[in-house]
């Protein structure tokens, strides 16, 4: 099984040349040649440094770029964990706290290495954090950033990164209160970001990697559902109160940004309320890259944002739906 998983990072080092994010990996100081001005590596936080951050990072999807960048990659899973929960605890709005959970959860993923399947530890991490409640719209957006087209992965790369990250989410899932809807949701989050008939096959695998056949018979109910867009079955199985869940099919066809600017030409926001609902259709943030390889989408789009003076021009579609921070 290890030569097995060694061949794998084999497959990842050559098919995925451009895994190396800036600011994924520690730094390291390179030798340097007579003449050749040395460049300091980055300096990293001791563990009491980076705690005293973390509440400004769960406000600023910036702060946790930095931040990520300044912890040691031994210490990046618990600082995803504390932010998720820093982010959680926060007195915003439900979807005010999901777009935060979903620009967090791309930058503390892009921010872990790939090596020793760390950033897939990051990944059932999230799962196993982000409450059940704000799943639906976290999952759902990082699926469309985990398209294997996207990342310019081969269908049996994208089995073997699932299979990697179900397993490591069903050990976590154990720890939490709702493991079956948890290990539906790891599985939901590979499935999304499929199509026929790769689809079939990543299902047949993931489905294999629960603990049990009770497990494999509610899951199987649960992604019937969901996979029609209805999330009911799993909030209720978490005796979720709560419901904070993608919009409509049809609003996602035609982008927030348009639609919050037919109503605008037509007077329907006016004031503040206009500044109360402006969603991510601000047209000064880019896109960025894939999960593994460099791509103008994937999982280094985040959510839009205001950023002035950014010259880059949004995706119209990004499924970008919830109120900024």
């Amino acid at each position: 099984m290890n030569n097995k998983r060694a061949q794998w990072y084999g497959v990842f080092s050559i098919a995925l040349v451009c895994v190396q994010i800036v600011g994924a990996q520690t730094p390291t100081t390179q030798p340097a040649s007579a003449g050749a001005q040395v460049v300091p590596a980055t300096v990293l936080l001791t563990r009491p440094q980076w705690l005293k951050k973390i509440g400004e990072a769960a406000k600023d999807p910036a702060a946790i770029r930095t931040l990520m960048a300044q912890v040691s990659d031994g210490e990046k899973l618990e600082v995803t964990q504390r932010l998720l929960k820093a982010i959680t605890r926060m007195p915003l709005s439900p979807e005010e706290k999901q777009a935060l959970l979903i620009k967090a959860s791309i930058e503390c993923i892009k921010g872990t290495p790939l090596k020793n399947d760390e950033r897939y530890k990051t990944i059932a991490e999230i799962i196993a954090v982000v409450p059940v409640e704000f799943l639906p719209g976290v999952v759902g957006d990082l699926s469309k950033r985990f398209d294997p087209k996207l990342n310019n992965l081969t269908d049996e790369q994208f089995k073997a990164m699932a299979d990697a990250t179900i397993k490591l989410a069903v050990e976590r899932n154990k720890a939490t209160d709702d493991p079956a809807v948890r290990n539906t949701f790891a599985i939901l989050l590979f499935l999304n970001a499929t199509s026929q008939p790769l689809k079939d096959a990543v299902l047949v695998l993931l489905m294999s990697r629960l603990p049990d056949d009770a497990g494999r018979e509610l899951a199987k109910g649960y992604i019937a559902e969901a996979q029609k867009g209805n999330y009911e079955p799993l909030l209720n199985a978490a005796a979720v109160t709560v419901r904070v869940v993608p919009p409509p099919v049809a609003i996602t066809r035609v982008g927030v940004s348009q639609l919050e600017q037919l109503l605008v030409d037509i007077g329907g926001l006016t004031g503040s309320l206009a500044d109360r609902t402006r969603l991510h259709g601000d047209p000064t943030v880019g896109a960025g890259q894939g999960i593994f390889a460099r791509s103008d989408v994937g999982i280094q789009t985040v959510p839009r944002t205001t950023t002035p003076g950014c010259p880059c021009v949004p995706y119209p579609n990004q499924l970008d739906i919830f109120p900024s921070p």
